[in-house]
């Protein structure tokens, strides 16, 4: 049996019909994240729900009821979206941040669950967590499968569930803990995570073009690639599913029988792993996973390094201008630290 989690960016208008034409009689799970962004300038519906929490303002809202009616009309789902939008407007006012920042998963899994002809399973009634907010691994393990012990597909709301006290969520990005969580209670074949990109990159496909993917890799490169700030699956996804040596497949939606990379209990063949650059306080820090032996990767970031040399001449006599970067090396890591972005030319230095 397999469980498929759908970020938010499969659960918009256009796109939904892609989660309909991925599912199959062999998945028994869906979990799905709110309706994701429709463009570049396009707000969250997560933080459009936290707006209206903390200034309930109706032009805020009327952009949350909006996503939502039109997920369900351009895909003619059977669903009564009004009585919907209104019951949660009113739970939104009622209760606390966590709370009304989970509605966007709810309101997206119980219209998702009417388009697939599926059975509606609630989060906040099978995944626990203690007062602390540390889950309640057994007895949320427990309620997935009396929950999901139907033999018919069923849809959840990721990213939430419950305390004592009421809704708690995970971090953001935390649907892929919830579809995990639900891949590992029901002892899954597979946990497919489906995304807009086509499984791992080595660099950020916005930013490099053609860029490759990494085809396999292991749980702990997963795991330390996702806390190196690789955002297709969060870093609390890996572990139920390594646990039990779940395969975890990253797609594609778009493009399902395309490329992809599937994680498990086997390493990856491709030395490099990643090449992620973040900017801070106008300084760029280049950070390059990979498996080559230390020696091999210091030769080839100094030939990088060398690359970068200006040489300049004045009145005929010529001057060695070294590049402002700097180098630091740690086991299988390499933070790069300059004052201009030098990820597209170090991309192409380490893949030549």
């Amino acid at each position: 049996m397999i469980v498929a989690k759908f970020g938010g960016t499969a659960v918009t208008p256009r796109n939904l019909i892609y989660v309909k034409r991925i599912v199959t009689e062999a998945h028994g799970a869906v979990v799905v994240s709110a309706v994701g962004k429709e463009f570049k300038e396009d707000r969250k519906v997560t933080d459009l729900l936290l707006a209206y929490r903390a200034r309930p303002d109706d032009g805020i809202w009327r952009l949350i009821a909006d996503k939502y009616r039109r997920l369900a009309e351009v895909n003619a789902v059977d669903v009564d979206v009004d009585a919907l939008l209104k019951d949660a407007q009113r739970r939104a006012l009622l209760h606390d941040g966590q709370y009304c920042a989970s509605l966007g998963e709810e309101l997206s899994a119980k219209i998702t669950a009417k388009f697939l002809g599926a059975d509606y399973v609630e989060a906040e009634d099978v995944v626990r967590f203690d007062e602390n907010g540390d889950l309640l691994v057994e007895e949320t393990y427990s309620n997935i499968r009396a929950a999901f012990d139907g033999g018919k597909l069923s849809v959840m709301g990721g990213f939430y569930g419950s305390t004592v006290c009421g809704r708690h969520t995970f971090s953001r990005g935390g649907g892929d803990v919830s579809g995990a969580i639900v891949a590992a209670a029901l002892n899954a074949s597979l946990y497919e995570n489906w995304t807009d990109v086509s499984g791992v990159c080595i660099a950020d496909p916005a930013k490099i073009h053609n860029v490759a993917s990494v085809e396999g890799i292991g749980y702990s490169e997963m795991r330390l690639l996702s806390r190196s700030g690789a955002e297709v699956l969060h870093p609390d996804a890996i572990e139920p599913c390594e646990r039990l040596g779940i395969p975890i497949k990253i797609g594609n939606f778009y493009c399902p029988d395309g490329a992809s990379t599937l994680v498990s209990r086997c390493p990856s063949r491709c030395r490099l792993l990643s090449v992620a650059e973040k900017a801070a306080d106008g300084v760029f820090v280049t950070t390059v996973l990979h498996s080559y032996p230390q020696w091999q990767m210091t030769r080839l970031i100094s030939h990088f390094l060398h690359s970068q040399t200006n040489e300049l001449r004045f009145f005929n006599v010529g001057y060695t201008v070294e590049p402002d970067i700097s180098a630091e090396f740690s086991d299988h890591i390499v933070r790069l630290t300059s004052r201009v972005s030098i990820l597209d030319p170090l991309y192409k230095s380490l893949t030549l």
